[in-house]
């Protein structure tokens, strides 16, 4: 993961820093809504953010893209209903191959960087941030509005990486998961925004 970081962390300074790179960049407000790998206790993540790509070749991009995303945590137990609120806020470096260079644009890429997790419990007053690695694999599409806007969608499959972030709502109950609220470290998501289109256009 470091490595990898490093390598698009480099690729995005030299190509910003080189005169011979096509100059064009966008820039996409977008919302996103998925499924995570709890979902017996959370009916899904939701949020939105932004992401800002230069395109280095007319059909590779390579950027940056940040997000805030929110998941309401409920767990009914026999005597009591266990509550919570996860936010993860994904801050990415990404990289893109787009397999057309006018028109309906489909692409794939990869983001990488770092997670902020923060998990809340609702019965009692605790919460707790943590940072974790992570990396998202994606495919998506570009349909265009006009000139200058663009509508962008696209699917990522995120993983987050290393131990969990996790409470205990009840101290007297050591080690048993049902009392236990979470940030989910897996989550398949689907993402929509407006794209604004800087630079040059054929």
């Amino acid at each position: 993961m470091k490595k990898l970081l490093v390598v698009l962390s480099l690729t995005l300074i030299s190509f910003l820093f080189s005169n011979k790179t096509f100059a064009q960049s966008t820039l996409t407000l977008q919302g996103t809504y998925g499924a995570t790998n709890q979902s017996y206790i959370s009916k899904g993540i939701y949020g939105g953010g932004v992401q800002y790509r230069y395109f280095v070749k007319p059909n590779v991009a390579i950027g940056i893209s940040g997000k805030y995303l929110m998941e309401e945590l409920k767990r009914e137990l026999s005597t009591k209903s266990i509550r919570g609120k996860a936010t993860n806020i994904p801050i990415n470096l990404l990289a893109e191959y787009y397999f057309k260079t006018e028109g309906i644009r489909p692409y794939a890429g990869i983001e990488a960087g770092l997670n902020i997790l923060k998990i809340e419990g609702y019965n009692i007053q605790i919460d707790q941030t943590v940072l974790r690695p992570g990396v998202a694999p994606k495919v998506g599409i570009v349909l265009p509005m006009g000139k200058r806007l663009s509508f962008t969608v696209e699917a990522a499959y995120q993983v987050v990486i290393g131990s969990t972030n996790s409470i205990l709502m009840d101290p007297l109950k050591p080690g048993n998961p049902k009392y236990e609220v979470k940030n989910s470290n897996q989550a398949v998501t689907v993402s929509g925004g407006i794209t604004y289109i800087f630079g040059k256009k054929k």
